[in-house]
């Protein structure tokens, strides 16, 4: 009976500590994807921000987003490879101290 209980003590905190936090970073992910829209800032696997520039669902093969990295750089990217979605398109652009700051940084 003890034993049991031991095993049974064991699984539901491998579950806890270990698989749910995963699990729900997976349906974040694959939420974000779904979600995505023409202007949202993601973050790819490889560690690369970019602007989603265009959505393409062809009829056969996958789907592919055109990326654009700034600088008149696109690149092609199938939706698996964005990790995160960094800021939607919808969303307004946060202001510090309540100045827009340019390009470069400085006000």
């Amino acid at each position: 009976m003890e034993i049991l209980l031991a095993v049974i003590l064991i699984v539901a905190l491998f579950y806890f500590i270990l698989m749910r936090p995963v699990l729900q970073q997976q349906r974040r992910q694959r939420r974000d994807i779904s979600d995505l829209q023409v202007g949202d800032e993601v973050l790819t696997s490889g560690g690369i921000l970019a602007t989603v520039k265009e959505i393409r669902v062809p009829e056969e093969g996958p789907v592919q987003l055109v990326l654009d990295l700034g600088g008149g750089v696109e690149v092609r990217a199938v939706p698996s490879a964005v990790e995160q979605r960094i800021r939607s398109a919808s969303a307004p652009v946060p202001e510090k101290d309540g100045r827009r700051r340019g390009s470069n940084g400085k006000s």
